[in-house]
């Protein structure tokens, strides 16, 4: 009996730690992502503060 319940709980937790495996990969994926994005936007400010204020960035497109 005590070991039907040593299963029962061992496969319980076998699912949670699964689970939690599966979260623990896509928060490491969006912690990946979200450096990329915060390593292009730097790279993107270094770029802009070496042009003058007086210097168009950016166009409106199809727009009247």
């Amino acid at each position: 009996m005590a070991d039907e319940a040593n299963r029962t709980a061992f496969i319980e937790i076998q699912g949670r730690m699964i689970e939690t495996t599966g979260k623990l990969k896509q928060v490491q994926t969006q912690i990946r992502n979200k450096e990329t994005e915060k390593k292009r936007a730097y790279l993107t400010l270094e770029e802009l503060k070496q042009l003058s204020d007086d210097t168009n960035t950016y166009k409106a497109i199809g727009r009247t």
